[in-house]
């Protein structure tokens, strides 16, 4: 899976003496991807309070694309480390998320589509799925990323288009987000045609997700290529997980009992 790498050191976020204006101005230094911003972000978010929130809100009607940006990625996780359900702000976070999807700056609209793929409400999802064709590829792949484990016929169709898009990353994130499991995970014979057809990606880790997806689902195909890596001289965790999850079993299972419940479920399939 493509994700943000974060090298910076673990800080508490309960040590940070700075105000909230403090904070919000140190957001805005640096180079968008820089860790210094990011971390100003990620104190304002586990804070989550009203005043952060009317903070955030005011700040999206500022003329600078950079102020508003920051409003949104602030908004995209207030109360983080909460269970959804405990999180606050989230509708209003969506409507204003929403609203800034059609903004003329490619980098506020960038922050509004992460923001609704962190959000993951219905609503959320429902834009996320209307910008799947978007030129930006970053907003794409919000999408593809946005609707992991998706609940709904055109979720699982914008999902298969994205395994097709040309950056490998998408392709790679919408395999994945496809093959989520949640109990029982989704299953077709047009997602299992979705994930046959990217076990021939030209990108190793899309191919992956490809395998575990059907694996998953107990296609043959599927536990047939993840029985050859799971025996071969080394094995990576995503294999291991599939395969645990797979066989209803825990994640401290030895890799050799892995292997014989795999080669039951295909000697049982014959």
């Amino acid at each position: 899976m493509a994700k943000r790498k974060n090298n910076s050191k673990w800080k508490d976020p309960r040590k940070d003496q700075r105000s909230n204006e403090e904070l919000f101005a140190a957001t805005l230094k640096g180079k968008y991807d820089s860790t210094e911003p990011w971390d100003a972000v990620r104190v304002l978010r586990i804070r989550g309070t009203e005043e952060i929130f009317e903070l955030a809100r005011k700040s999206l009607n500022s003329k600078s694309p950079l102020v508003r940006a920051r409003a949104l990625d602030i908004l995209a996780q207030m109360g983080s480390g909460k269970p959804d359900t405990e999180r606050p702000f989230m509708n209003r976070s969506v409507s204003l998320a929403v609203r800034y999807m059609d903004d003329k700056s490619s980098m506020v609209r960038h922050s509004a589509a992460w923001a609704l793929a962190h959000l993951r409400t219905h609503k959320a999802i429902e834009r996320l799925i209307k910008a799947r064709r978007d030129r930006n590829k970053n907003i794409r792949h919000a999408v593809a990323q946005g609707l992991g484990n998706p609940k709904s016929r055109d979720a699982i169709r914008t999902l298969i288009g994205l395994m097709d898009d040309r950056d490998k990353h998408i392709r790679d994130w919408a395999t994945f987000s496809l093959s989520l499991t949640m109990k029982k995970p989704v299953d077709s014979p047009a997602i299992r045609k979705a994930l046959r057809k990217r076990l021939d990606d030209s990108f190793a880790d899309a191919r992956a997700e490809a395998i575990w997806g059907l694996a998953r689902r107990r296609d043959m195909q599927g536990l047939q290529l993840l029985l050859r890596r799971l025996s071969a001289k080394s094995w990576s965790t995503g294999d291991e997980m599939a395969a645990t999850e797979t066989l209803k079993l825990s994640g401290e299972t030895p890799i050799e009992e892995l292997r014989a419940g795999i080669e039951d479920l295909l000697a049982r399939a014959k």
